[in-house]
């Protein structure tokens, strides 16, 4: 294994692009379940197709994370099963309910309205599950590694130091962060106040989980989120950190620059990555893959990106619109 292990930095890449776009609907998941009327025209023409963009990357990415560490994503799975079950009926939840708010606007007592919001919480849930499996795999909260198999105890998990923080931290600076990606301009001042508040609580579970956790490290990611809110603020400088294509690449930098939390030792030095790396031909093949999968899935998702944007910001239409309203109470 050489200096750098790019088998890591290149499946972490990929695994950041993943979590960056699903952040994305996340966000619009929580505008429509707090304010549904006001923010649709705004969250609708961006999640409608994303959220097949989404599970195509995250397919991609466990792809590729099988060919890096073969004998390490059974054993994983195995250890977080009951989470993995309760991930995936949320996942059919979410995928049924934007499926059938893209056919039906009306159907007894089922309208568009209840089934965007169906989905909007699924994501919201399923963000929550994730973390709870990242957030052990970072720290080892809950998870018994001395024994074989290896165990998870999800009150492991909750007693440990710092676990609910850091699901609420990256919660809240996702709520802090919406008005951004979304544009939602009458919630300028608020984006800015809850993402310092979520940054500030994440800092705090790190700390919480291991003091090595809160280095110099962790300034990259926390200075790039409060940056994005602080943008934000200016008119002048707005446009730029809402474009959906600069917004996630942003996310995609802070996301990478949390490696360090899982490299070069993941379950808070519990298990080196480079031990379970594979090497051999598979590396090739990991490369090709990789390649063939970064050009056609990420150059797609790059003109959606840029193709959505220049269409919310078209005069005219609805989302341009609605941006410059003066906000009402929100509507639930």
């Amino acid at each position: 294994m050489s200096t750098i292990n790019w088998l890591f930095e290149i499946n972490f890449a990929i695994f950041s692009v993943f979590v960056a776009l699903f952040l994305t609907e996340l966000m619009g998941g929580v505008l429509l379940l707090l304010a549904y009327e006001r923010t649709k025209v705004k969250v609708l023409p961006y999640i409608v197709p994303i959220w097949e963009v989404t599970g195509t990357f995250a397919a991609f990415w466990v792809v590729t994370a099988d060919f890096a560490y073969p004998g390490m994503l059974i054993p994983v799975a195995s250890l977080f099963a009951g989470l993995i079950a309760v991930f995936l009926i949320l996942f059919v939840a979410r995928n049924a309910s934007i499926s059938f708010a893209e056919l039906i606007s009306k159907r007894g007592w089922v309208d568009e309205r209840k089934l965007y919001q169906a989905y909007g919480l699924a994501t919201i849930l399923i963000g929550v599950v994730v973390l709870i499996v990242l957030s052990a795999i970072v720290s080892g909260a809950g998870v018994n590694l001395s024994v074989s198999p290896p165990t998870f105890s999800l009150g492991g998990w909750v007693t440990s130091s710092g676990s609910l923080l850091y699901v609420i931290g990256v919660v809240v600076i996702g709520v802090g962060l919406a008005p951004v990606f979304y544009d939602v301009a009458p919630l300028r001042r608020l984006s800015l106040f809850l993402t310092v508040v979520g940054v500030g609580i994440e800092a705090g579970a790190l700390y919480l989980y291991s003091s090595g956790f809160l280095s110099a490290y962790f300034l990259v990611p926390a200075l790039l989120t409060i940056l994005a809110s602080l943008l934000y603020q200016n008119r002048s400088t707005a446009p730029i950190v809402s474009h959906k294509l600069v917004f996630a690449l942003v996310a995609t930098i802070i996301i990478f620059s949390t490696s360090y939390l899982v490299y070069p030792t993941a379950f808070n030095g519990g298990i080196g990555v480079d031990s379970v790396t594979t090497s051999g031909p598979m590396v090739g093949a990991f490369y090709v893959l990789s390649v063939a999968g970064a050009v056609f899935v990420g150059l797609l998702m790059a003109l959606y990106l840029t193709a959505v944007h220049r269409a919310a910001r078209a005069p005219g239409s609805p989302a341009s619109s609605a941006g410059s309203a003066t906000p009402n109470s929100p509507q639930t």
